[in-house]
C-alpha cells in the first residue's frame, strides 16, 4: 500500500510539474510574438497567388533590386516603393498596399501609398525597407491586378512584362 502511496504521490509531481511547463512555454511564446505569427498563419485564407512559391518570390526580388541598382544604385538602407515605381513604369501605387516593411506596413489611404510605422519596436533607419514577405504581397498584388494565377498557369515574365511595358 505504501508502494502505491508513492507511485501516486510521483505521477501527481510529474503532472503538476507538466502543466508548470507547458505554462511557461505558453508565456514565452506569447511574449515572443508567436501568437501575432499564428494569427497571420491562421488569417491566411486560400486564394489565387496566395500560395506563391519561394524561390519565385526570390526571382521576383532580386531582378526588381537589379533594376534599381542598374538605374539609380544601390540604396543604403533598403528598397523603398518609390525606387521601383521610378524604374518600373508598370507598377503603381496600389500594387504596394499591404506590403511589409521592416518596421510596419505600407497602406492606401485616401487614394495615395502611405508608410504606416509599427512604433512598438525600436526604430531603425532602414524601418522603411520592404521585406522578403513584402515581396511576396508586391508579386501577388500585382498578379492580381493583371489577373495573372502564378500558382498554376502563369509566370514570373508574365509579370515583369507588364510592369516593364
Amino acid at each position: 500500500m505504501l508502494y502505491l502511496y508513492k507511485i501516486n504521490n510521483m505521477n501527481i509531481k510529474t503532472l503538476v510539474f507538466s502543466l508548470l511547463l507547458a505554462v511557461l512555454i505558453n508565456i514565452i511564446f506569447i511574449f515572443f510574438g508567436g501568437f501575432d505569427v499564428l494569427q497571420r498563419f491562421i488569417s491566411d485564407a486560400p486564394e489565387k497567388n496566395n500560395n506563391i512559391q519561394a524561390d519565385i518570390v526570390d526571382i521576383f526580388r532580386f531582378t526588381l533590386e537589379d533594376e534599381v541598382r542598374k538605374k539609380i544604385g544601390m540604396p543604403k538602407e533598403g528598397y523603398e516603393p518609390a525606387m521601383f515605381i521610378k524604374v518600373f513604369p508598370g507598377l503603381v501605387e496600389t500594387d504596394f498596399d499591404g506590403v511589409q516593411a521592416s518596421l510596419g506596413v505600407y497602406q492606401m489611404h485616401e487614394g495615395t501609398l502611405q508608410y504606416v510605422l509599427d512604433d512598438s519596436k525600436l526604430v531603425h533607419s532602414a524601418a522603411k525597407a520592404i521585406t522578403r514577405e513584402g515581396y511576396r504581397t508586391l508579386l501577388h498584388n500585382i498578379a492580381n491586378r493583371i489577373d495573372i494565377d502564378l500558382s498554376s498557369t502563369g509566370t514570373i515574365t508574365d509579370v515583369m512584362r507588364s510592369i516593364t511595358f
